[in-house]
């Protein structure tokens, strides 16, 4: 098998190897990671707002007066420090709240790549489990079509038999084209996810669960707001639109800020460090800036963060509504899932022991050639239900997970 493999160029993954991939060729995560970082960069550049900052600046002056020209030289040396500024501390909490939330949106992002990983691992074993149910009956139509030609060689089925078994083996291949059509599609989704060229076989399939004990809903729904990814990063954005709002309010009052510096002025250039030491003007103190001719601006600044803060408290409300409504929609339908699958697992139970008994009664001539051709298609039939059951169950499992933000942990209900 594994010569095999090397000879047709597929990849043999896992669940978790396919993840690894994932998380190794997706650009997705590259560009969720430089969101993140770029965030990290904007806190750090406003918390550099909080460190002393050094302005140098030198100056060469000529003036002429009634046909006299004098020259000088200034330099100054200056370092500011803000003292008691709200707007920046302010702001800083505010770029605090974002880069939390992206970090969530991280998370988010990272969660979301492996659902849409394991969905599509999950729907390629399934196309590969029906390629092979639909290869299992084109042999057993085929064999049945031998038995009936033969029959009617004989004289002991009639020619509309002969039809029938025709019919049923040319169904057969029908399905196994449409299995093939499924594979591909399935196949090359997976692909275009982990970014490869190589077909895809999976190392894994899918069983049925033992006993699946469902948590109680309401219980999930209480403690939904710190789980769900969604509904953390709307919380982030809404507390940083209220630091926002209340840092339109601090920028109306005044600001403090340390200064400490040199100046020092020459009539000519002189290359002394010495001289410009002994030369050198020493000031220092503290600065108080009013933001008198900037009223406008802060008015504007203050209604526009007061209505961006009731914008995203209605977001906030809106997530949390639609996720709710998701996680029960989701629950059911796992629910539903988890009942589908069993039932179709009974019913493939039942399939194989009527086939076998229709096989005993038509070789007894208790039944006719059609009823047999219906208890053969009846497994084909109930093989598909349970296994795109096995593959529902699968899906909706891993969706569920995801809404409750565990999926990254690898833990599912």
């Amino acid at each position: 098998m594994i010569l095999f493999l090397l000879l047709i160029q597929v990849d043999s993954l896992s669940v978790e190897q396919a993840l690894d991939r994932a998380f190794k060729n997706s650009p997705v995560i590259g560009e969720s990671r430089a969101s993140m970082d770029r965030s990290r960069i904007q806190f750090y550049q406003i918390l550099a707002e909080l460190l002393p900052t050094a302005y140098v600046t030198a100056r060469y002056t000529k003036s002429e007066y009634q046909g006299y020209a004098t020259s000088g030289y200034d330099g100054s040396l200056q370092l500011t420090m803000p003292l008691l500024d709200l707007d920046i501390i302010s702001s800083i909490f505010a770029s605090g709240r974002q880069l939390k939330g992206s970090a969530i949106q991280h998370e988010a992002d990272v969660s979301n790549l492996c659902l849409r990983t394991k969905t599509a691992y999950y729907n390629l074993v399934n196309a590969l489990e029906l390629l092979r149910s639909s290869e299992l009956t084109i042999e057993r139509a085929r064999h049945n079509l031998d038995l009936v030609e033969a029959r009617y060689e004989l004289g002991a089925a009639s020619r509309l038999e002969l039809l029938q078994g025709e019919v049923f083996y040319l169904n057969a291949q029908h399905d196994r084209s449409r299995a093939r059509t499924t594979e591909v599609s399935a196949q090359e989704e997976l692909k275009s996810i982990l970014d490869i060229t190589d077909d895809i076989y999976p190392t894994e399939e899918l069983t049925a669960p033992e006993a699946v004990e469902m948590p109680d809903l309401d219980s999930l729904t209480a403690i939904l707001h710190q789980l769900n990814y969604g509904i953390r990063i709307a919380a982030e954005l809404s507390n940083a639109s209220r630091i926002n709002l209340i840092s339109s309010y601090l920028a109306f009052l005044p600001r403090l800020s340390l200064f400490y510096g040199y100046n020092v002025s020459s009539d000519s250039l002189i290359f002394d460090f010495q001289h410009y030491q002994d030369s050198a003007v020493k000031n220092y103190g503290v600065s108080v800036t009013f933001p008198v001719f900037e009223i406008k601006s802060l008015v504007f600044r203050y209604l526009n963060a007061k209505n961006e803060m009731r914008r995203s408290e209605f977001a906030r409300q809106r997530v949390e509504l639609e996720t709710r409504n998701i996680l029960r929609t989701t629950y059911y339908s796992l629910r539903e899932a988890l009942d589908r699958l069993q039932l179709a697992s009974r019913s493939l139970d039942a399939a194989e022991e009527a086939a076998v008994i229709a096989r005993e009664q038509y070789a007894l001539g208790s039944i006719s050639f059609l009823d047999f051709l219906s208890a053969e298609q009846s497994i084909y039939d109930a093989r598909v239900s349970y296994t795109s059951a096995l593959r529902d169950y699968y899906v909706q499992r891993a969706a569920f997970s995801y809404i409750l933000g565990n999926s990254m942990s690898g833990k599912e209900w």
